[in-house]
């Protein structure tokens, strides 16, 4: 009797169909807690302390590209051929179209002159005072640089944008004068030009080098020294 009543028992566990045991196994799975696995940002520390986030965190929140050191607006006035001129550039790729002698050149020299550069970096004058409209006694140049996101250099004091401009003086006294504005109030914020080297090292903007920006002269050299099998 009770191996009679054994084997009725095992072969009631062996009829049980399988969908049955899935159904089961399934709701314990959504009876269970679900757990959420944050990963930790990517990060890194610069010299000065700050730090940045790096990857996708870095380019802000649609993922569109970096949103620091974008130039977004050159503007000049009395500098080289133009009298007053204002480009606006997209994030990205620009072409600027002109006639020769147009003044194309003028908005890359303008571009390394108002972020700290010697004018002989330029190969287009010996002194700042060669860059001066002729019959002018002073030239101005703006830059806005784009200054967003979680990589915003100090934004609570140059807010998202940074206005760099600088002055050039056709006087043996003066001959440059720099002017760092806050984009969002146009608050001056600094005069100094080490404030501006300092901005242009942690957007890692390099206006001597040219990678960053390769002038036509530049180029021409670069080209000249190249040999053909290289």
């Amino acid at each position: 009797m009770a191996k009679s009543r054994l084997k009725r028992e095992i072969d009631n566990a062996d009829t049980e169909s399988t969908p049955s045991k899935r159904a089961r196994i399934e709701q314990d799975q959504t009876d269970a807690p679900s757990q959420e696995i944050t990963p930790e940002p990517d990060v890194s520390r610069n010299k000065t302390g700050v730090t940045r986030l790096r990857g996708k965190q870095a380019q802000g929140s649609q993922g569109g590209g970096p949103e620091i050191g974008i130039v977004e607006c050159v503007e000049l006035v009395d500098f080289m051929c133009h009298e007053k001129a204002s480009v606006k550039l997209c994030p990205k790729v620009n072409f600027i179209t002109g006639q020769n002698g147009s003044g194309k050149s003028a908005i890359l020299t303008a571009l390394i002159i108002a972020l700290g550069g010697k004018a002989t970096t330029t190969n287009r004058a010996g002194s700042l005072k060669g860059f001066i409209r002729e019959g002018c006694q002073r030239a101005i140049i703006r830059v806005e640089l784009r200054n967003r996101g979680a990589d915003a250099y100090r934004p609570d004091i140059y807010g998202s944008s940074i206005i760099i401009e600088r002055q050039l003086r056709n006087s043996s006294a003066m001959t440059s004068q720099f002017k760092i504005m806050n984009g969002d109030t146009n608050a001056v914020v600094s005069r100094k030009k080490e404030d501006v080297v300092n901005i242009t090292d942690y957007m890692a903007i390099q206006v001597d080098n040219p990678i960053n920006i390769l002038s036509q002269d530049a180029a021409r050299e670069f080209l000249a020294s190249t040999s053909p099998d290289k």
